[in-house]
């Protein structure tokens, strides 16, 4: 039965092509989309907790699948946010264009192929299925008629694809070392040796880039900023959640040695702050979000260089709803205009409690789920890591308090319907988990959000907040040679520190 959650979206997707091929009648396209969307929800829930081999196979040579541990968290992001991204897409999407179906064909392959990287047990089917999903959204960011998309697109393609190759090849090197592939068996007969060593510091590498975490995080802005508002959602809620988990897969996996873990963590330190300061520094509310996105990475980095795979897979799990909310939410309130300070959620009182209570959630304050998520985290951090949790915290709220400050002063046009309920679904969404997880309100939480305005109308009056920096832009093929080399220097310094 756990297939079919792939399945599923892969059938449904071919019947929606075929639809459009025969010019059926657009509600006939729509319900394909939403079937194939919403059937993968009703196996989760009947399988939740299990695991098999596709065909009853061996682990050896078969194909392992399962739900259950630290995938559960990020399979239930995936189906909660794509499932309320394609009621949104019904209305967003013009069906007067002839390539709407077609992007809804392309989303229902990036479903399925989130779907499938979340389940596999194997390194190799986990490879396919997050190429499936890369591919789509780069397919779907190049859709979007906005003035620097297909360069975005282009981009991304290129250094995803570049990353893909460096992972099947250190992918090579753990089958020649252990001959195995799947995550257990691999976990069971994997010694510590310098080929296991560069083949996790490549993997990793990889990995990083395809998760958008500072320093590999270049495509990152441009592409999520530059796609479509669902597509954005999924970028950024979901998508950067499959390579988070194949670094789980590989930390579980293989030998990691103290000088990878506090690698990791400085990294991911640093895409926390790096992530904040660009924030501040935005004037787009779309390339606002990207570079939230590389900050919270960095939380779930936090997780997985501790070993801590539960907290980052339910702090992925509270990024996935926040930010995917706050996509919708901002995309519903901009329309056509993406500029801070020219739209809001002044006149649209839903709307602002759906994007205070997301932003709340993105700062980890109870009850909502990203406070649960947060604590796990903070439970597993050793003790001299402590103060990057409190001190990100500080600074996230800072960054969304201009965020809210900006949205405060506008106004919004229509603001009605499917997306209205779309952004205040995903906000009840994740206060309800944040309660039933058994986060309760803690008065002290006040101190942090007091303190975060204090310095953002400091920032403010001291016009920081307006030193947008300013963007060079080199034609794309020198762009794409010079990020390339920069990617193979971490990567060395990577390899270093594995054999050092």
């Amino acid at each position: 039965m756990i297939p079919l959650m792939v399945a599923f979206p892969l059938l449904f997707a071919f019947i929606t092509v075929i639809l459009d091929t025969l010019r059926a009648r657009k509600p006939l396209i729509k319900t394909s989309f939403l079937l194939g969307a919403a059937f993968p929800a009703g196996i989760f829930l009947m399988e939740n907790g299990r695991e098999e081999v596709v065909g009853g196979w061996s682990k050896v040579a078969g194909i392992e699948v399962g739900i259950g541990g630290v995938n559960a968290p990020l399979i239930a992001g995936e189906l909660i946010l794509f499932i309320t991204v394609a009621f949104y897409s019904l209305s967003y999407f013009d069906f007067r264009e002839k390539k709407t179906p077609k992007v809804l064909a392309v989303l229902l392959l990036m479903h399925a192929g989130l779907l499938g990287a979340f389940l596999a047990r194997d390194f190799f089917n986990f490879y396919i299925y997050m190429e499936i999903a890369s591919v789509s959204a780069f397919a779907l960011v190049a859709f979007s008629g906005e003035k620097g998309a297909k360069r975005a697109a282009f981009k991304y393609l290129i250094l995803s694809l570049l990353a893909s190759y460096l992972f099947i090849f250190a992918l090579g090197l753990v089958y020649m070392e252990t001959g195995y592939l799947n995550v257990k068996l691999v976990a069971g007969t994997a010694l510590p040796g310098r080929e296991l060593n560069a083949a996790l510091g490549i993997a990793l590498t990889a990995l990083i880039m395809k998760a958008g975490v500072f320093p590999l995080h270049f495509w990152l802005p441009d592409a999520h900023s530059k796609a479509p508002t669902p597509v954005s959602a999924m970028l950024s809620g979901a998508v950067v959640n499959a390579p988070a988990y194949g670094m789980m897969l590989l930390f579980s996996a293989l030998p990691v040695g103290e000088s990878l873990k506090t690698a990791a963590l400085t990294v991911a330190t640093a895409s926390i702050f790096f992530g904040v300061v660009m924030m501040l520094l935005q004037a787009e509310a779309k390339r606002f979000l990207a570079y939230s996105t590389v900050s919270q990475m960095g939380y779930v980095l936090l997780g997985i260089g501790t070993l801590n795979f539960t907290g980052a897979a339910y702090y992925a799990l509270a990024h996935s709803l926040a930010k995917g909310g706050l996509f919708l939410s901002v995309g519903s309130l901009g329309g056509k205009s993406r500029k801070l300070g020219e739209f809001g959620y002044r006149n649209a009182p839903m709307i602002a409690f759906s994007v205070l209570t997301l932003s709340l959630a993105l700062g980890g304050i109870s009850p909502l789920m990203g406070s649960h998520a947060k604590g796990l985290l903070s439970a597993g951090l050793p003790a001299a890591w402590g103060w990057v949790i409190q001190i990100g915290t500080l600074g996230t709220l800072v960054s969304l308090s201009k965020l809210n400050y900006h949205l405060s002063k506008g106004r919004a046009g229509k603001t009605g319907g499917v997306p209205l309920v779309c952004s205040l679904f995903l906000a009840l969404t994740i206060l309800f988990l944040g309660i039933y997880l058994g986060s309760r309100p803690k008065p002290v939480e006040l101190i942090y959000i007091g303190l975060a305005l204090v310095i953002f109308w400091a920032l403010k009056r001291a016009g920081v907040l307006e030193k947008e920096p300013k963007g060079y832009t080199m034609e794309i093929g020198r762009e794409v040679n010079v990020l390339t080399g920069f990617f193979v220097f971490f990567l060395l310094i990577m390899l270093l520190l594995q054999w050092s």
